[in-house]
């Protein structure tokens, strides 16, 4: 037996009371399409300002803007970006000093690469500094390059350490043995430590810039992206080549470096896994197959799928497929207008996560991003100079800002409050040096 319940119809009061608890808020598809659907928080100012400071966490260091960004606080979701900004006084003058490293797969080789690589540089170049009364652009250059390759070969040595009987003895070992030496969290950790730090992986992107001659060294190992401005307009000039499967040419060197082996690169990714194709660990990519069937694919953690790994063993056939070979790029910075008509303002570096905010499509040439940018910081600098003796913004949180979609409160509030599980969007690391 049913029984009936009448409602009253609603008042106009109820239709506003609704209305103000649903007027605040929108829902997007978040470029998924149909029947996703998600809500999220419009933000009116200075709410948007705020919540993006807080979850970029902005900060100045000397002539150096930064911002840290992924709004997603899940804790599997925790940004996997590192960077560092330093300053250096040795016997060659003052230094200054950034690096931005992208992670991916854990977070034990990008801590551990954030901690040592700057430390590196900076013992490595004091070392060179004190031999030698004349510091060549080809000798730095050099420097930086070494102790890049330096740690990946570390990290590598440090693994192979565990293993002094090397692939042939792996290959007669019982792989529950195996599993129960790499998995010892209980005895310390110190075989686990070795090989997630080794099969986990990170970009790098370093900058050194030696303020008594006005050189910049840029350093790159992977996809992300250094860009300055060009002449008297607000023009970009990206510095360094991307290392990852938008790159033609890195994808043509690996199939030339493994022919007659169609899988080495799938769907524009090595063996059809990884979008880098230079970095700092990946040691799987790096290393005789065996190391995957027998080590790395019975790794026991939370980032690690089991067996995810298990696939991909027949592909390695002639390994290494990821390059730990930087390049680095050095030119003069030109600070004083008058010496040719122009000035070096302003020097943008970044993961691969600002491309990835602020691009129409796959594959968008990085030349018209990196214009995009430039123009950005370009105007908020004309901004500062036209207001005298005015505060100066954090040019990154300002770029980062652009990005998310700028002064369209829906766009911006979207990527900062949409009611996702998941990770949205990637990490995006921004350093922004002032050189005027």
């Amino acid at each position: 037996m049913y029984q009936i319940v009448q409602l009253p119809p609603a008042t106009a009061t109820d239709a506003r009371l609704a209305y103000e608890e649903v007027k605040d808020f929108g829902v997007t598809d978040m470029g998924h399409g149909e029947p996703h659907q998600w809500a999220y928080r419009i933000l009116q100012e200075p709410a948007l300002t705020e919540e993006l400071a807080r979850l970029s966490y902005p900060s100045t260091h000397g002539s150096a803007d930064s911002v840290a960004f992924q709004p997603c606080k899940a804790h599997e979701a925790r940004s996997q970006d590192r960077h560092e900004i330093q300053s250096w006084t040795n016997h060659a003058g003052t230094w200054a000093f950034t690096a931005i490293f992208d992670g991916h797969m854990n977070h034990d080789t990008v801590d551990y690469v954030a901690r040592k690589l700057p430390e590196w540089v900076r013992q490595s170049l004091e070392a060179h500094c004190q031999s030698r009364s004349f510091l060549s652009p080809e000798s730095v250059s050099e420097l930086l390059s070494r102790t890049i390759t330096s740690v990946d070969q570390t990290l590598l040595s440090d693994f192979k350490s565990l293993f002094p009987g090397g692939e042939r003895s792996l290959a007669r070992v019982n792989s529950a043995q195996l599993r129960q030496f790499i998995n010892d969290a209980e005895g310390g950790g110190s075989c686990y430590a070795k090989t997630a730090r080794v099969l986990g992986g990170t970009t790098a992107l370093v900058t050194l810039f030696h303020q008594d001659t006005d050189r910049l060294w840029v350093a790159n190992l992977g996809d992300c992206c250094a860009g300055s401005h060009n002449g008297m307009s607000w023009q970009a000039t990206v510095i360094n080549t991307l290392h990852n499967g938008s790159n033609d040419a890195e994808l043509q060197r690996i199939r030339s470096e493994h022919s007659g082996e169609p899988e080495c690169v799938l769907n524009r990714r090595v063996l059809g896994w990884l979008a880098p194709t230079r970095a700092i660990g990946d040691a799987w990519l790096k290393l005789p197959g065996v190391y995957t069937e027998k080590i790395f694919a019975n790794v026991e953690a939370p980032w690690m799928h089991a067996h995810s790994l298990e696939r991909y063993v027949s592909r390695i056939k002639t390994p290494p497929y990821v390059s730990m070979k930087p390049d680095v790029y050095c030119r003069r910075i030109h600070r004083d207008r008058r010496r040719n008509g122009s000035a070096d303002v302003f020097l943008i570096t970044c993961s691969d996560g600002l491309v990835d905010l602020t691009a129409d499509e796959p594959h968008y040439p990085i030349g018209r991003l990196a214009n995009r940018w430039v123009q950005v910081v370009g105007r908020e600098i004309d901004n500062e100079r036209s207001v005298r003796g005015g505060p100066r913004a954090n040019l990154a949180l300002k770029l980062l800002r652009h990005a998310i979609g700028g002064d369209d409160l829906h766009l911006s509030s979207r990527t900062l409050t949409v009611e996702m599980d998941e990770k949205w969007t990637d990490d995006t690391t921004i350093i922004i040096q002032r050189f005027t």
